[in-house]
């Protein structure tokens, strides 16, 4: 059984029974089934509480030498750091891992109370090496460009390292960042402000 059935059975969902249910049905007793009862995951307490709850439960089932601790909680923003076990298994390659963890986190939380609630989440900071790493190499294609005068195309990237680079070239008066490009081919583009 995989770390994802027994998390999904923890909650209420045997996949096992649901297949077995699924194969049952044919197409006339489709329109008459009900959909499946799924006992929800409980929540109870402030926005921090909820968060560190949902989180120590989740990451108890994938690896139970994971810990949580929320380093900010503070209106509808909380910062949680992991620690412990294997950190690349919770960053995964790119960080996409860490990034469905986070996704999963907040789409839970907010609609457990219809509230506009965001989690960030980091492992050993890793996404403050990133994030700090993205901003120097910000910096020197800034430089790059104004020197070159010749706008330069990133990698496509994620939304949120996307986010990095337009938030360090913001404030620079002599060069602007843009995203061009659709889905995962989308990426940053700086170039020269045009002067008017």
């Amino acid at each position: 059984m995989s770390d994802l059935d027994k998390y999904l059975e923890n909650i209420g969902i045997n996949m096992d029974e649901e297949a077995e249910r699924v194969s049952r049905l044919d197409d006339t007793s489709v329109a008459e089934t009900q959909p499946v009862s799924v006992e929800t995951v409980k929540l109870e307490g402030n926005l921090k509480e909820r968060a560190e709850s949902f989180l120590v439960n989740l990451l108890l089932n994938f690896d139970p030498s994971y810990a949580i601790e929320i380093v900010r909680a503070e209106d509808n923003e909380v910062v949680a750091d992991v620690y412990g076990g294997d950190p690349g298994k919770i960053i995964g390659r790119e960080g996409r891992t860490l990034q469905a963890l986070e996704y999963i986190t907040n789409t839970v939380l907010n609609r457990h109370d219809g509230s506009d609630v965001r989690v960030t989440i980091d492992v050993g900071g890793y996404k403050r090496r990133r994030d700090d790493k993205l901003i120097q190499v910000a910096q020197k294609v800034a430089a790059r460009v104004k020197e070159t005068a010749q706008p330069f195309i990133f990698k496509p990237m994620s939304a949120v390292e996307r986010r990095v680079i337009h938030m360090e070239l913001a404030e620079d008066p002599q060069v602007m960042s843009e995203s061009t490009g659709e889905g995962r081919d989308r990426r940053v583009v700086v170039k020269l402000r045009s002067k008017s």
